[in-house]
């Protein structure tokens, strides 16, 4: 069942941007194909612990939908006619050299990207690319038979990616295409270890539209602002996840409990309630400030017994609390969530490795009827490189 949560959760996300392409039918639709050097990033110590180099290939394929300049609303030409699309990837990364008996896996990717443009004329244009998904790979920790991976603790996790991409239009449904990107991947800390992997990736490819381009100079006569409640809202909302911790891992390690006996660790519950304020004082933008009071399911008294010898003299506590900044971006009914925010109360053991400031990104789907009622899924994590846990979120905006 976790691993069929975190392929759930990476296939919401690639199909969320999919869901408001302008039209399906020939005359939006494009296929790219492309290839990409790929270098692993030295996070964690990788180098020293697992790999001997990190330069590799990776292909990629893509189906897109288009927006076209005359056609779409006002959300449309606020964002520049962007595109959306589906898209299946190849991450030749088992062929790495890697020390000991320790090794990684190829990688399959599956994942929903959206273009945006900063610069477009009749003949290109230039802007940054997201891509969020879901992977596969066939290569995951084991304490006896994959020991030294710590990066990879699941073979079905999650990728976060972005980056930036310029086109090149030679003929009227031909196009070059190359960019960079950054991705990262990881289960969320649903299963451990996931210290998670960070690529850096530069490709080249062509795309192939079935309906010549539009790209006329300009973004067309102005559009009417679309009707929005503009003014302080208050957000409600509960979310719940799943966090493996790493101390609980670590502290077999150290005692030297044979495999069987703690691995794999146990997934302990999350789940948060909370309150937000938000001022939304344009379509595309809101901006406000949130509370959160969570709840976490541990045994960090256990652990810090077992590692340190010693209890917290602290104490211990499973609720603690937050508060964090908010900023919104708006597609129609989809909304892009960011925080960043402080915990103000946090007694959770010696071992924990939770921060003090924590970070959120999520997406957030508003319905029509009934009227207020969202729902979402957000990341979290801490230290702004640490993944802590995926909250599945259902709320209420007044």
């Amino acid at each position: 069942m976790k691993r069929f949560r975190i392929l759930f959760a990476g296939l919401l996300l690639a199909a969320s941007g999919t869901a408001y392409a302008q039209k399906v039918d020939a005359e939006h639709l494009s296929i790219s194909a492309s290839a990409r050097y790929t270098h692993v990033l030295d996070g964690w110590d990788i180098y020293r612990n697992l790999l001997e180099r990190g330069g590799y290939d990776m292909y990629d394929l893509k189906v897109g939908l288009h927006t076209r300049r005359g056609e779409g609303g006002w959300f449309e030409r606020a964002y520049n006619y962007p595109g959306f699309g589906l898209g299946f990837s190849y991450q030749r990364m088992g062929s790495l050299p890697c020390k000991g008996i320790s090794r990684l896996g190829d990688l399959y990717n599956l994942y929903g990207w959206a273009e945006f443009d900063f610069v477009r004329t009749r003949h290109f244009r230039l802007g940054p690319v997201l891509e969020l998904g879901a992977a596969y790979t066939p290569e995951a920790y084991h304490p006896v038979t994959n020991p030294e991976n710590m990066y990879v603790g699941s073979r079905i996790f999650a990728l976060v990616g972005g980056g930036i991409q310029a086109e090149w239009l030679f003929a009227p449904r031909w196009s070059l295409v190359a960019g960079a990107w950054f991705t990262h991947h990881s289960n969320g800390m649903i299963v451990v270890p996931n210290l998670g992997l960070n690529e850096l990736s530069f490709n080249a490819g062509v795309r192939y539209r079935i309906a010549p381009a539009d790209w006329e100079h300009g973004q067309g006569p102005k559009l009417e602002r679309p009707e929005y409640e503009k003014g302080l809202h208050w957000n409600f909302f509960a979310a719940g996840g799943g966090h493996a911790s790493y101390l609980e891992l670590e502290s077999a390690i150290v005692l030297e409990m044979p495999p069987e006996k703690w691995y794999p660790i146990p997934t302990r519950a999350r789940a948060v309630v909370g309150v937000e304020g938000v001022w939304r004082y344009h379509p595309v933008f809101a901006t406000g400030f949130g509370i959160d009071v969570n709840y976490a399911e541990n045994r960090y008294r256990e652990v810090d017994l077992l590692r340190l010898g010693r209890e917290d003299p602290l104490g211990y506590s499973p609720i603690y609390c937050g508060i964090y900044f908010i900023q919104e971006f708006w597609y129609r009914r989809v909304s892009v969530h960011l925080n960043a925010g402080i915990h103000f109360f946090k007694k959770t053991g010696l071992t924990e490795n939770m921060g003090l400031d924590y970070e959120r990104i999520g997406i957030r789907y508003h319905f029509r009827r009934p009227k207020g009622l969202f729902a979402g899924l957000n990341l979290r994590i801490h230290y702004f490189d640490s993944s802590y846990c995926q909250e599945w979120c259902v709320g209420y905006s007044l």
